[in-house]
């Protein structure tokens, strides 16, 4: 089991990257805790909040991003994995995790943080792989779980001409389709092929995902044009949709050896390292929603860092 610590230093000295797209500065420290461990953060659409978990996934805590101050919405178990912000910034959707007699239990919850309550969308059972995603302008919240899409209210006023497009991924293939009707199209990569880390663009005009032991793709939501970008894990779109910040790791079957923050157009070209440094071990980028910062962890003490970059 790889290990999950997480180390950053900190220089004042600006690092420019010559003949690519984009300036890296130096990341600084944006939550920190003595004796805490941070990991999975990400910006709400509007840029007003920070949601990041602790060790293992466990919890969702929430930070202001106007007045630094921290709260913590949950403490479950695995809430952190897998979460995904509403687009109005006010409600975030994830699963949890209970052990009873030596099982786990898995529901959909739904967090909203304007009341500070919570409801579950679906009961606790045994067996359910796949994530939830907000659907139809959050009105709605999907989940493929062995095989089978399932479709639960959520309570929210859709925006008006919610799209009922929707994206997911079912017997380990990227499937569209449509609330209605539910799957049109299954993007075949190959007998065996296992997809994870699905992301969909802030316009919803395109889709990225990796594919375990192979590459990471891009594609247009209604799967064509689809892109292959090489080795990539854990993709994130930028605010306008055409670039994609990701990680490349490597490890020696135990621990990660390496660990850094590249971009890449979703055409393919411009691929460059942003971090590009043997002591640090950054992980699961995402872009600010301004576009001119990139948040991450650190893979040795738990800290969460921003970095400036622009063009």
């Amino acid at each position: 089991m790889k290990k999950q610590i997480y180390i950053f230093f900190i220089c004042s000295l600006f690092i420019s990257i010559q003949a690519q797209s984009y300036k890296a500065y130096d990341p600084v420290k944006l939550i920190t805790k003595s004796n805490q461990f941070y990991m999975n953060a990400q910006y709400s659409p509007d840029g007003t909040k920070i949601a990041f978990t602790g060790s293992n996934y466990k919890g969702i805590y929430v930070q202001n991003t106007a007045d630094g101050s921290i709260k913590q919405i949950t403490n479950e178990d695995a809430a952190g994995f897998g979460y995904s912000w509403s687009s109005n910034s006010s409600y975030i959707i994830t699963k949890v995790a209970k052990f009873e007699d030596a099982k786990r239990y898995n529901a959909v919850k739904l967090f909203d943080l304007n009341s500070g309550t919570s409801k579950l969308l679906t009961d606790y059972r045994t067996l359910m792989p796949g994530l939830p995603a907000f659907a139809n302008g959050d009105q709605k919240v999907i989940l493929c779980s062995r095989g089978i899409l399932e479709i639960y209210e959520t309570g929210i006023t859709a925006k008006q001409n919610a799209s009922e497009n929707i994206i997911y991924i079912k017997d380990n293939k990227v499937t569209v389709g449509s609330l209605a009707n539910k799957g049109i199209k299954s993007i075949d990569l190959g007998k065996d092929s296992r997809v994870l880390n699905l992301t969909i663009s802030p316009d919803c005009k395109k889709a990225a995902f990796e594919v375990i032991g192979g590459a990471m793709y891009v594609m247009n939501i209604d799967g064509s044009n689809l892109v292959n970008l090489g080795v990539g894990f854990n993709p994130k779109f930028s605010p306008d949709g055409n670039t994609l910040v990701y990680q490349i790791t490597k490890d020696n079957g135990h621990d990660f050896t390496s660990s850094d923050i590249f971009v890449i157009n979703t055409d393919g070209t411009g691929k460059q390292n942003l971090t590009d440094r043997s002591d640090i071990l950054s992980m699961n980028p995402s872009f600010a929603p301004d576009g001119k910062s990139i948040i991450f962890h650190s893979l040795n003490d738990g800290i969460i860092y921003s970095m400036q970059i622009s063009k």
